[in-house]
């Protein structure tokens, strides 16, 4: 029999299949590091409990990838005692099926008890066991789901509960929930109860457990037998146990993505969303709606004075205010560090001038008590505004209630606002004055590329040029990007500026001798933009410029907000022969992810560390010195920027760095050196 089934094809198989799963589980780790970048971008220390929960969550997939491991060689070594003790060949055919079949999704962790059940019938099978079983740890409880293979009657199952709670949960208040794999009833009793069980997370409390099978039997069970529930464990430790912890920490974390962690409001990303819904909504049905924007009158004063831990408590206090302060489906966010809004649904202007100033007088007699017996009361400014009286877009809004906002503060804050027509239409006109003017230096041609060297620090000669965007206006006055590309993103100018910059940029480099690489600066808008980089590809096509000296660069914040696209991008890129680099490296937790699965070929390392860096300052030193020699066994080059002295590059240079730029090596120029 053994020779009738390729038992090392098996293997492989069984190898491939775990493969995959690790890379969707890898897909999931790549989540959570975003979100803790994401919430860690302020610095503040608001996010220090979230940004622990988040490493407990990390923790939770680091657990499940060993758990993918551990699951893939019992797998194996399941075949290999099926090999040597010759089981029957349909059994070894359906475990086989079974597990080519696994494949962790989005869709199998979110329906993690619809999942289980559908393999367990599969598992029946394989061996008949008559009950599996998954006891979570809870919060003041043990919650443990019951799959039952056949419908047994109320006295069996009452059996088996007491059995779980004076043998196995011993004192534990246990919250049993049933499910039946079968409407088929069975005659078996529970005289004599055989217990196979396994523990999944057992390190972390929230959402660690325990699984295992039962056999009603009065015959002692066999090797064969007990090896053949092991490994039927060891699949579902991966697919019952991990995919209801993964299911709970995928939860927490949409919720996170869709929540401040701080005062548990909706963030800016569902806001705007929301808004976007309730102008769409508002325009099919015909009702009227209003938007308050509260911005805290002088909190920086109070972070300064009495520290973040009393600013956050005023933060969420605030917070409690407002949602008390509105109706029940009334949305309030919070948009900014001291900023929040409140979309007021079917509500006309006047009404939300009064909720406005129920708002601001509630907060002025908020008293909130500090450590030192000090008590703080909070003032706010206000803008209030109507859809579709002053503006019929979820963009005209925002812009014209942050103008109220801002006029509420210049006369005097603790001020309710309500724009005139007139301040209106002159919004309007200064938002199109802006717009004509970047789209009249488009047509112009007016923007241009400069370029800052990238020196080889070993050669001390230049290694490449990283393209920079700048506007020549009319009068001749260069203009540098972060005056514009701001305005130009909320416009929507931003592709077509590139475009121009990176055409001109190409065009000149094609028109020298020397074979310099060029940094070109990537933004997650292009990530899927299909006609994006076919115009990109043409260009390079036809000014004859070799892949190789390009080099597309992305910073961390915007990787991480497209992770998978960026993946396909970069796979796409690298076939094609471009290289590519990773911008402000080690700012955040996702560095050491692009290190290992993606095939980076450089990282330029964020300039906060390096313009740190001095002989007195180990911890700088030795922080840089850790990225280095990693890149360097993985065969990444470095490039350190913001060198600015001399006592910078000369540590660079110590530690092994292999490029730099910086004001001191070379200023940003229209011309190659």
């Amino acid at each position: 029999m053994r020779k009738s089934i390729n038992f090392e094809n098996l293997r492989k198989e069984i190898a491939l299949k775990n493969g995959i799963i690790m890379e969707n589980l890898l897909k999931y780790d790549s989540l959570i590091k975003g979100m803790r970048k994401e919430l860690r971008k302020s610095k503040r220390k608001e996010f220090f409990f979230y940004d622990t929960l988040l490493g407990k969550l990390q923790d939770v997939f680091n657990e499940n990838l060993k758990l993918v491991k551990n699951g893939s060689l019992e797998s194996i070594d399941l075949i290999s005692i099926l090999e040597r003790e010759v089981i029957d060949k349909s059994l070894l055919q359906k475990e086989t099926e079974i597990l080519k079949g696994i494949v962790l999704s989005r869709e199998s962790i979110t329906d993690w008890k619809g999942y289980t059940v559908e393999l367990l019938r599969q598992m029946i099978d394989v061996y008949p066991f008559d009950l599996f079983f998954l006891a979570i740890n809870e919060t003041s409880s043990k919650k443990v789901y019951l799959f039952y293979s056949f419908l047994f009657d109320n006295q069996i199952r009452s059996k088996i509960k007491e059995y779980f709670k004076n043998e196995l949960f011993i004192g534990e208040k246990i919250d049993f929930e049933e499910i039946f794999l079968s409407q088929k009833k069975t005659s078996k009793k529970t005289d004599k109860l055989h217990i196979q069980t396994s523990h999944f997370l057992p390190d972390s409390e929230d959402v660690g457990g325990t699984i295992g099978i039962v056999v009603l039997s009065q015959n002692r069970l066999s090797k064969k037998e007990l090896d053949i529930i092991q490994s039927i464990l060891s699949i579902m430790n991966l697919v019952a146990g991990s995919s209801r912890a993964l299911s709970k920490a995928l939860s927490e974390l949409e919720y996170f993505a869709g929540h401040d962690p701080l005062t548990n409001l909706y963030n800016r990303r569902i806001f705007e969303d929301l808004l976007k819904y309730e102008v769409g909504r508002a325009k099919r049905k015909g009702y009227r709606f209003s938007l308050i924007l509260i911005d805290l009158d002088n909190f920086k004063y109070i972070n300064d004075t009495y520290g973040h831990n009393v600013g956050d408590a005023v933060l969420q206090s605030v917070a409690d205010q407002l949602e008390t302060s509105v109706r029940d489906g009334d949305l309030v966010a919070r948009i900014g560090g001291d900023e929040f809004v409140i979309l007021l649904s079917e509500t006309s202007l006047p009404d939300a001038v009064k909720v406005a100033e129920r708002i601001r007088t509630n907060l002025e007699k908020n008293k909130i008590c500090v450590f030192d017996g000090s008590v703080l009361s909070v003032s706010a400014s206000l803008g209030v505004v109507e859809y579709p009286t002053h503006g019929s877009s979820k963009e005209e809004l925002m812009m014209i209630v942050d103008n109220a906002l801002y006029r509420a503060k210049d006369l005097g804050k603790n001020k309710v606002y309500v724009p005139t027509i007139e301040e209106i239409k002159q919004t309007i006109k200064e938002k199109r004055k802006e717009f004509y003017i970047l789209q009249e230096a488009l047509d112009q041609n007016l923007f241009m590329p400069y370029f800052q060297p990238i020196y080889d620090l070993k050669k001390g000669k230049v290694y490449a040029y990283e393209v920079l965007a700048r506007l020549r206006d009319t009068s001749g006055e260069v203009i540098s990007a972060y005056r514009f590309i701001t305005l130009a993103e909320k416009l929507g100018k931003i592709k077509d500026i590139d475009r121009l910059i990176i055409k001109k940029a190409l065009t000149k480099k094609s028109f020298s001798k020397n074979r310099f690489k060029i940094f070109l600066n990537l933004s997650v808008n292009y990530f899927s933009d299909e006609q994006f980089w076919n115009q990109i590809f043409g260009i390079i096509k036809k000014l004859h410029i070799r892949p190789e000296e390009i080099v597309f660069e992305i910073t961390e914040r915007e990787a991480i907000k497209g992770i998978g696209e960026f993946q396909s991008l970069l796979s796409k890129l690298k076939t094609r022969g471009y290289k590519f680099a990773i911008d402000d490296f080690g700012s955040g937790y996702s560095s050491f992810y692009y290190l290992k699965h993606l095939p980076i070929d450089y990282v330029k390392i964020d300039g906060e560390f390096i313009k740190e860096l001095s002989s007195k300052d180990h911890k700088s030193t030795a922080f840089v010195e850790s990225i280095v020699l990693l890149c360097k066994r993985l065969k990444i080059k470095t490039v350190a920027e913001f060198i600015e002295n001399e006592e910078i590059l000369n540590t660079v240079k110590t530690i092994g760095i292999d490029y730099g730029q910086g004001y001191f090596l070379g200023h940003p120029s229209e011309d190659f050196l």
